[in-house]
């Protein structure tokens, strides 16, 4: 017997509920979180994606001063993101949603099915408040229903 857990299809929601609530309670034990919200929805946005991230996070080291302890440990959230845009990043989704912290080996992306305002933020935690402005903006659902878990019986090859 195989079990297999199946998701709602995420073309008409934002993030799998399951995602939302592991970001809304994740322990960052004191470390930053980075979130990005990236708009990907034309070829242009795709290709600069990298360079809009970049400058964004400039903009948020600016705000918080010449502290070096936020650029350190930041460093490793931008170039994991950095690597991710410059690779995976540009397939065709009309944005993107990541979120990370290194310090604490936490790491994900979600594609979007409509396109964000370009943001990033810095902080003690993720920043899903983008998520929630897009998903009454597009009246989209913030997250899919509960996962169902349903069992498939497969039965042996017959010889």
């Amino acid at each position: 017997m195989v079990h297999m857990v199946l998701h709602e299809a995420l073309e008409d929601v934002l993030i799998p509920k399951s995602e939302l609530q592991l970001l809304q309670s994740f322990d960052n034990r004191d470390s930053i979180t980075l979130s990005a919200f990236l708009p990907m929805d034309t070829p242009e946005r795709r290709e600069q994606a990298h360079a809009y991230f970049l400058q964004q996070i400039q903009l948020r080291l600016e705000e918080l001063g010449p502290d070096a302890e936020y650029r350190d440990a930041l460093k490793d959230d931008v170039e994991i993101v950095g690597l991710y845009l410059r690779t995976n990043g540009h397939r065709r989704h009309q944005g993107l949603a990541i979120f990370s912290c290194a310090a604490e080996l936490f790491w994900r992306a979600y594609p979007l099915p409509v396109p964000p305002p370009l943001e990033v933020t810095v902080g003690p935690n993720f920043d899903i408040e983008p998520l929630k402005r897009l998903s009454e903006f597009h009246a989209l659902p913030l997250e899919s229903p509960v996962e169902e878990e349903i069992e498939i019986e497969i039965e042996p090859a017959r010889a």
